[in-house]
């Protein structure tokens, strides 16, 4: 069985949300710098076309669909998909 107590609910609340938060924040990172490092390159732009802000991570480069749907032979199809899964077992350790 699991028990938590909180004195403080409020208190407790606004930790786990600011928790939350910088998991957010570490996740996005760790994301970012997994694309740039997979992204196919041949001038580099697509890799350097990866932003995070506060709620995304994004690519705006209008090819980059077609890269990441195998166009290019250096990366296999689906590296943002292979991205994703690697940071979430990354980062999923650091909640334990």
């Amino acid at each position: 069985m699991l028990q938590l107590r909180a004195s403080d609910p409020k208190k407790t609340i606004e930790e786990l949300n600011d928790n939350i938060d910088k998991y957010i924040v570490n996740f996005q990172g760790v994301l970012k710098t997994d694309l740039v490092r997979q992204t196919p390159r041949r001038s580099g732009r697509a890799a350097r076309g990866w932003k995070q802000d506060k709620n995304s991570v994004s690519n705006d480069v209008p090819y980059i669909g077609r890269l990441d749907r195998g166009y290019s032979n250096q990366k296999p199809r689906g590296f943002t998909k292979q991205s994703i899964r690697k940071t979430i077992r990354k980062t999923s350790r650091s909640i334990r």
